[in-house]
């Protein structure tokens, strides 16, 4: 059940976000090629499953995911820190717009987004935590 919620909101990511990759492969940058982090990579992963039912007959169940969807870009050249930064917000932007829209999950509420806060540079990304309910 896990990896279908996972496997459904990459296919739906990826569907809503064509010019980007979209994988639930977390690969360091020197990992990936520069086509796509210029491109800009998304990754879904599982952090951990909470908050079950555990009422009689119901153990374990009705839980939630707790989400990671990782972005990853890089610029071209020889971009200012906070270049960087503004490409990092503008492609969260779209992360949240799609969390916004209609889902293959029952439910998706984003609660925290951290930035590289320009440590980076012509490197980028940003981490979003998302509690979603299967």
């Amino acid at each position: 059940m896990l990896s279908d919620a996972l496997n459904g909101m990459k296919a739906a990511l990826a569907a809503a976000l064509p010019a980007r990759v979209v994988t639930r492969d977390l690969k360091n940058f020197d990992q990936r090629k520069d086509a796509e982090l210029q491109a800009g990579v998304l990754t879904l992963v599982a952090a951990r499953e909470f908050g079950y039912a555990n009422h009689r007959g119901r153990e374990a169940d009705m839980g939630r995911l707790s989400l990671a969807i990782v972005g990853q870009i890089k610029l071209p050249g020889k971009p200012a820190p906070s270049t960087v930064e503004d490409a990092e917000f503008a492609f969260a932007a779209e992360v949240k717009t799609f969390l916004a829209g209609a889902l293959p999950v029952s439910d998706a509420l984003l609660l925290e987004t951290r930035f590289s806060g320009q440590l980076e540079a012509p490197y980028g990304w940003f981490a979003m935590d998302v509690e979603v309910r299967p």
